[in-house]
């Protein structure tokens, strides 16, 4: 099953790797990842398309909150975007 994460992230070097780095040799696959810019210079979002059961989607949140670099983090749970 796939899970989306969106991210609020500061917006310097190394963000990009400390995260991606968090899936490597873990029970959750990296599906896709994109990152943009906001309206602050200071902070990109990025968005995480993570396969893997519910508990290890739960579990990979939680340690991206403990990242310093991440600011907000967000399970997107059925909801319409556009």
């Amino acid at each position: 099953m796939t899970h989306v994460l969106s991210l609020i992230v500061e917006n310097h070097e190394g963000v990009l790797s400390r995260i991606a780095r968090l899936f490597d040799g873990r029970d959750y696959k990296l599906e896709s990842l994109m990152t943009a810019a906001t309206d602050e210079p200071e902070t990109s979002r990025m968005t995480l398309v993570v396969s893997g059961a519910l508990a290890a989607v739960d579990k990979v949140e939680k340690q991206l909150r403990k990242l310093i670099d991440v600011i907000e983090v967000d399970v997107v749970h059925d909801v319409a975007a556009i």
